[in-house]
């Protein structure tokens, strides 16, 4: 189970995995190895990595987990939206504390892709996958901000920056993170968690790690997910994805 920003490539919203992940890729599926991408991006962004990979069949996880994607049939296995009233109560809190954020729902990812706007008032939604921020947060008005959000049907992720002080949000159905995706497909593969490498970089692969029998944290990860991992990679631009696939999947 990969992450894909910061994991099989940069953070380039166009960059494309290196040929030498592309092909330790190839290399385990040949194996037999499944592998599936898990990642916070939206499918229409995510499916043109998906091509380049050669990976037509099986399943996706993307807005964190919100969607699980079957791509042979190319229809939903799994969806977890922000409800409603839930909605309605981010949205208030982020107003009174004049916090601007993006909201990605169906409308905007069938119109835009992964360009998103800032959320206006009054912008009409359509089943929203999650809502983030790109302003940066002192570790008090972090704490702030996640008591007010304290809702009992979401989940509030930190996201990572070059700045270990500074914080932004992603919001997501409660049910809606990449652990959730990961057992939807354990149960539709018929495998076991204990099966499972997971590899990623940033706070919204906890749930990734968690979920996942053999941890993985990338070189370019957060301190906080290495400390969970039982085997930190090369970083992403050394290709630390292919290091992982030789070093527990292609070695006989």
């Amino acid at each position: 189970m990969l992450d894909v920003d910061g994991t099989i490539i940069p953070y380039q919203y166009t960059a494309l995995p290196s040929q030498e992940i592309a092909d330790a890729i190839h290399l385990a599926r040949n194996k037999g190895v499944t592998v599936c991408l898990v990642t916070g991006r939206s499918y229409p962004s995510t499916k043109r990595i998906l091509e380049y990979l050669n990976i037509t069949k099986g399943y996706v996880v993307v807005d964190g987990g919100a969607l699980v994607y079957n791509l042979e049939k190319k229809r939903p296995l799994y969806e977890r939206y922000i409800e409603e009233k839930d909605l309605e109560k981010i949205i208030s809190v982020f107003d009174k504390e004049n916090v601007p954020f993006y909201v990605k729902d169906k409308f905007t990812i069938a119109n835009r892709g992964d360009q998103f706007k800032l959320y206006s008032v009054g912008q009409k939604l359509d089943q929203v996958s999650m809502i983030f921020t790109d302003e940066l947060f002192s570790l008090d008005k972090t704490h702030k901000l996640l008591k007010r959000l304290s809702f009992p049907n979401i989940t509030v992720l930190r996201t990572k920056h070059k700045d270990p002080n500074k914080y932004a949000f992603n919001i997501t159905h409660l049910q809606a993170t990449k652990l959730h995706g990961i057992e939807v497909l354990c149960k539709e593969l018929g495998i076991k968690r204990s099966e499972i490498i997971g590899v990623g970089d940033g706070y919204n692969d906890f749930p990734l790690l968690m979920a996942s029998g053999l941890k993985v944290a990338m070189g370019n990860a957060i301190e906080d997910l290495k400390e969970i991992a039982d085997f930190v990679a090369p970083s992403v631009t050394d290709n630390g994805v292919a290091t992982v696939i030789e070093k527990y999947l292609l070695k006989d």
